[in-house]
């Protein structure tokens, strides 16, 4: 499904090219036009892209987007 990045929440899955799926595990900035969340996924290899790493701080990679993009998710 084709989503607009300003519909994006907690829990919205968000597709690579490729299928690999990344978690919104948090929205972390939001403005007016742009929003910045932590994408993370438990099922990575990269520990540094799981929810928390093995010392219990938070994984994943921070993101911005504009609002007006296009992206392939699951809401």
């Amino acid at each position: 499904m084709i989503i607009k990045a300003k519909d994006i929440k907690i829990g919205t899955q968000l597709a690579e090219a490729d299928g690999f799926l990344w978690d919104v595990a948090e929205i972390v900035r939001e403005t007016e036009k742009t929003i910045t969340v932590r994408l993370c996924s438990d099922f990575s290899s990269f520990e540094n892209h799981w929810t928390v790493k093995r010392d219990g701080t938070k994984g994943g990679v921070l993101k911005t987007f504009r609002k007006t993009t296009a992206l392939y998710g699951i809401i």
